[in-house]
C-alpha cells in the first residue's frame, strides 16, 4: 500500500500511527436472567446496572451500561459494547469493524428504531453516529432471529431511542475527547413532546493545537481540516392512550481534507440521512405498528496528485437511497399459543463506484412477508418458529427470485437456576459491502445482488446452557455456521480505479465455515462488577478462485482466541482485551520498485496465510464520579486506553521509500475524558 489515505487519515485523526518493521513470516440467553437496568443510576453505587440482559439469542444493555465502556472517546458507544461480547472479533484495534461468528463485516445489520443505518462509523471508526443522549437501549442478536428481521446473515445490532419527556424540559451538554454535544427534550403541548440532540467534533482545532507534538508521527501532512457532526430530532404525539405517532430525523457528516507526504491533496467524506414516521396502536386484543422510512448513505474520495509532471484528478463516489414501508401486527393471547405477522416493502437505488461522470445507478425492490408463532408453558418451556419469504427484483428486469428464510428457537427451564436453549436459522442477504483495505474496512461501496452476484446465505445452529448462582451468571454456547455466495472484491487494495465502476465483473464468490464456543460470565455484588467474555473459534473460506485457486484459507480477522474482561469497583474500572493475531492473506499484488540503474518487483500478499500477525493485547483503565452544583448534575469520566502502550498492528504494507515491509497500528497509549452536565 504505497499510498493509503484512508488508513493514514485515521492514524492522523487520533495521532497514533506507529509503523515498525516486522519479523519475517512465522510458521504457520433466557428471560429468567434478564435484569431491569436504569440509565439514571450512578454506576459507582449501582453496579448491577452494568449487567448484560439476556434473552434467547439476544444480549441487551441500557444506555448507562454502554456509556461506561472504556473508549478512546472517553465514553462508550454501541459498537464498543458489542466488541466486548462473546462471538465478536474486531478488525484493527480501536476501529469499529466487527466480525460476528465468522461473517464478514458487511454481514451485520445496524438499525436505529428499525431503520437500517448503512454508514454507522463516526470520527473514522472511533465511535458511531448515534448520540449517547438519545439511546434507550441496545441489543445484539447473533442467532434465534425474529421473523421481522431480515437482509443480513451474521448479527443485528438494534438501537432503540428514548421517548421524549412529557413532564418537564430537560437539557444536557457533554464534552469528550473528540466530540461536544447538547441535547434538549420536553413537552410542547399536552400529549406532544420533542427531543433534539446535536454533536460536533473539534478535531481540526485539536490537530492544529497538537501539531508540534505530532510532527514526528504525521510527517509531511499539512493543512488538515475536518468537518464532523450529527443531528437528531424526534417528535412524539400521544393521540390517545392507545394511539401514538412518532416522527424522527437523523443526519451525520464526516468530511476530511489533507495534504499527504507525497504532495497529493486528498479529501474524503461520508454522510447519512434518515427519516421515519411511525404509528402505533395498542388495542385490547393486539398491537399494530406501521412505519414509513427513508435512508440515504453516501461517500466520496478525491485526490489531486502530480504524477510524471501531469496533474491527475481522481474521484470516487458511492450512494445508496432506500424507501421502506413495514406493517407488523402482534395479537395478544391468553393461551399458550401466539402468532405474529407482518409485511415490508423496500425500494432502493444503488450508485456504487462512480468514477467522474460514469453513473452505475441500479434500482431494486425487496418485498418480504413473515409469519411467526410461539408456544409457551410458563416457567418451563418456550418455542418460537418463523418463516419469511423474500421477493427480490432489479427494476426494469423480468427476472425475479424468491428466497425463504426460517428460524426456530427454544428454551427449557430445567429449574430456577438452569436453562437450556437452542436455535437454528437460515438467513439471506441481498445488499453486499465491498470490503477493501486489509484493515477490514469497506470501500464504502454497498452493492445489490445482480446477475452473477447472488444473495449471500447462512445456516447456523446454536446450543447453549445458562445458569445462575447468588452473585454469578454464566452462559456457555456452541455454534456451527455455514455461509454461501460470500463476496470478495478482486481489487480490494485499489482506491481510485475504473475497475470500481465495473464492480460486477470483479467480484469473486465463495463459501465460508465457522464453528466454536462462547462463554459469558458475570459477577455482581454491592460495589463490584466483573465480566469475562471468551470465544474459541475457527473460521475458514474456500471456493474463491482468485485466492489460493479455490482452496481453503483463514478468513480475514479469523482470531482463534478472543478474550474480553472487565472489572469495576465503585468508580474504578479495568478492561482487558487479548485476541489472537490473524493471518494475512489475499490476492497477490505486484509493485514495481525503482533503484538507480535497475528495476525490480515485489509482491504484496504473495499467497495466503503468509504472515501471522502478533497477538492483540490492550489494558484500559478508567475512573468515573458524579456530583451536583445547585441544579446541575455532573458525570465525569477519566481514563487511559492501552495503558501498557502495547503495539497492536493490523496490517502490512510495503514502504517503497525504505524498500521494506512495515506494520501499522492505530492506538498507542491514549488518555481520554468525558464530562456531562444535566439540568
Amino acid at each position: 500500500m504505497k499510498h493509503c489515505p484512508v488508513l493514514f487519515l485515521l492514524t492522523l485523526a487520533i495521532a497514533i500511527a506507529i509503523p515498525q518493521s516486522p519479523a519475517y513470516a512465522q510458521n504457520p440467553e433466557s428471560s429468567m436472567f434478564e435484569e431491569t437496568m436504569l440509565d439514571t443510576l450512578n454506576a459507582a453505587v449501582f453496579t448491577d446496572s452494568r449487567r448484560v440482559g439476556r434473552s434467547l439469542g439476544e444480549l441487551k444493555a441500557t444506555a448507562h451500561a454502554i456509556r461506561v465502556m472504556a473508549s478512546p472517546m472517553g465514553e462508550g458507544d454501541p459498537i464498543k459494547w458489542v466488541q466486548s461480547l462473546p462471538g465478536v472479533a474486531t478488525g484493527a484495534d480501536g476501529s469499529s469493524a466487527i466480525f460476528v461468528r465468522g461473517g464478514n463485516m458487511g454481514n451485520n445489520l445496524f438499525s436505529l428504531d428499525g431503520v437500517p443505518v448503512y454508514g454507522y462509523s463516526h470520527i473514522l471508526g472511533l465511535t458511531t453516529i448515534i448520540p449517547q443522549d438519545i439511546i434507550e437501549s441496545a441489543s445484539l442478536s447473533k442467532g434465534g432471529f425474529e421473523g421481522s428481521q431480515g437482509n443480513f446473515t451474521s448479527s443485528h445490532l438494534k438501537i432503540l431511542t428514548k421517548n421524549p419527556s412529557t413532564v418537564r424540559t430537560h437539557a444536557s451538554a457533554a464534552l469528550n475527547t473528540f466530540l461536544a454535544s447538547v441535547s434538549v427534550e420536553g413537552p410542547i403541548l399536552p400529549g406532544l413532546s420533542y427531543s433534539v440532540s446535536a454533536r460536533v467534533s473539534p478535531l481540526t482545532w485539536e490537530y492544529k493545537a497538537a501539531r508540534g507534538a505530532l510532527k514526528n508521527i504525521v510527517g509531511g501532512i499539512s493543512d488538515f481540516t475536518a468537518g464532523v457532526g450529527d443531528l437528531y430530532g424526534k417528535v412524539r404525539w400521544e393521540i390517545s392512550p392507545s394511539n401514538s405517532l412518532v416522527a424522527s430525523i437523523m443526519g451525520s457528516e464526516d468530511n476530511y481534507a489533507f495534504t499527504s507526504w507525497d504532495g497529493a491533496d486528498d479529501a474524503m467524506g461520508w454522510r447519512n440521512r434518515i427519516g421515519r414516521i411511525a404509528y402505533r396502536n395498542e388495542g385490547s386484543m393486539s398491537n399494530t405498528n406501521v412505519s414509513l422510512s427513508w435512508t440515504q448513505f453516501g461517500s466520496y474520495q478525491r485526490q489531486e496528485k502530480v504524477y510524471r509532471e501531469v496533474l491527475n484528478q481522481l474521484s470516487l463516489k458511492s450512494e445508496l437511497e432506500e424507501y421502506s414501508l413495514s406493517v407488523d401486527r402482534h395479537p395478544y393471547t391468553r393461551g399458550k399459543l401466539q402468532f405474529d405477522y407482518g409485511l415490508k416493502f423496500r425500494s432502493a437505488t444503488f450508485a456504487p463506484g462512480q468514477i467522474s461522470y460514469v453513473n452505475q445507478a441500479r434500482k431494486v425492490a425487496l418485498n418480504s412477508a413473515y409469519l411467526q408463532g410461539s408456544y409457551t408453558i410458563p416457567n418451563k418451556f418456550w418455542i418460537r418458529a418463523n418463516i419469511r419469504g423474500n421477493l427480490y427484483q432489479e427494476k426494469g428486469k423480468k427476472d425475479r427470485r424468491f428466497d425463504p428464510e426460517i428460524g426456530v428457537s427454544s428454551r427449557w427451564d430445567i429449574s430456577s437456576h438452569l436453562a437450556l436453549e437452542a436455535t437454528f436459522d437460515r438467513t439471506v442477504q441481498y445488499y453486499h459491502t465491498m470490503e477493501g483495505l486489509p484493515v477490514g474496512w469497506s470501500l464504502d461501496m454497498i452493492v445489490p445482488s445482480l446477475g452473477r452476484v447472488r444473495p449471500e446465505t447462512a445456516m447456523q445452529a446454536n446450543f447453549g446452557i445458562l445458569t445462575t448462582f447468588k452473585h454469578s451468571t454464566v452462559s456457555l454456547s456452541l455454534f456451527d455456521k455455514h455461509m454461501g455466495n460470500m463476496i470478495y472484491y478482486k481489487y480490494a487494495q485499489t482506491l481510485f480505479s475504473g475497475a470500481l465502476a465495473e464492480w460486477e465483473n470483479n467480484v469473486d464468490l465463495g463459501r465460508g465455515d465457522s464453528f466454536g464456543g462462547e462463554l459469558l460470565y458475570e459477577f455482581v455484588a454491592k460495589d463490584i462488577y466483573a465480566r469475562v467474555a471468551y470465544t474459541l473459534s475457527k473460521t475458514t473460506r474456500e471456493g474463491f478462485m482468485t485466492i489460493n485457486e479455490g482452496a481453503g484459507f483463514h478468513a480475514r480477522f479469523d482470531r482463534r482466541h478472543v478474550l474480553n474482561a472487565s472489572f469495576a469497583w465503585k468508580g474504578v474500572s479495568l478492561a482487558l482485551t487479548a485476541q489472537s493475531g490473524h493471518w494475512e492473506n489475499g490476492a497477490a499484488v505486484t509493485y514495481k520498485m525503482h533503484i538507480p540503474g535497475e528495476e525490480w518487483t515485489a509482491e504484496y500478499y504473495s499467497g495466503v496465510n503468509n504472515y501471522h500477525m502478533p497477538t492483540v493485547f490492550r489494558l484500559d483503565v478508567g475512573y468515573e464520579f458524579s456530583f451536583k452544583t445547585g441544579k446541575l448534575s455532573h458525570d465525569v469520566n477519566f481514563g487511559i486506553c492501552n495503558v501498557t502502550n502495547h503495539f497492536n498492528p493490523f496490517m502490512l504494507y510495503f514502504d517503497a521509500s525504505t524498500e521494506s515491509w512495515k506494520e501499522i497500528a492505530l492506538m498507542p497509549i491514549l488518555p481520554n475524558f468525558s464530562w456531562r452536565v444535566e439540568f
